[in-house]
């Protein structure tokens, strides 16, 4: 049986808003699949989600930053992209990648893939991540051929960003 506070919370209209649940500007939609994460890895996913609360501050991401660096959390940082549905989430997390100052030179494609997006913010981010690969890295020379590939068939409208984009694979081919 319910206690009476219980039961009055329940039906206090102003105790809980069912609409905030779907308000994206409340709430992250980013859903992390912890099944089988060590303790590390699900650090590493609750900073991903903390950097997404609607209200974190720039000395709060700077730490988060400071985290995933510590972490090597290439990887977790990738998934969290993929798995993000927002285009503001994704853009976030790919800016993360390059705040944090981790090497993505084994996603190369992918970023390379991402800043082919037709949306400008999640482009530029991935542009950046890809202009901080080193370009003393391990990347191979097919794996250039087939960045440059991806971007000149690309139908991006961000016209400046593909060129730069372009310019930057090239300045690493030999």
């Amino acid at each position: 049986m319910m206690g009476d506070d219980v039961l009055n919370e329940l039906l206090d209209e102003d105790a809980f808003d069912p609409k905030k649940l779907f308000d994206e500007s409340e709430y992250s939609t980013l859903i992390i699949d912890r099944g089988g994460f060590n303790k590390k890895e699900n650090a590493v996913a609750d900073l991903l989600e903390n950097l997404l609360e609607p209200n974190v501050t720039r000395q709060e991401s700077e730490a988060i930053f400071s985290k995933l660096k510590e972490s090597n959390s290439q990887k977790m940082l990738v998934d969290g992209i993929k798995a993000a549905e927002r285009m503001e989430e994704k853009t976030i997390l790919t800016a993360a990648c390059w705040e944090c100052g981790l090497d993505f030179s084994d996603d190369f494609l992918f970023f390379v893939d991402l800043a082919c997006h037709s949306d400008f913010s999640l482009a530029m981010e991935a542009l950046t991540v890809v202009e901080s690969v080193e370009s003393d890295s391990a990347l191979d020379q097919n794996t250039l051929i087939n960045a440059l590939n991806m971007v000149t068939a690309s139908k991006s409208p961000n016209k400046e960003l593909m060129q730069d984009l372009i310019e930057n694979i090239k300045s690493r081919i030999s």
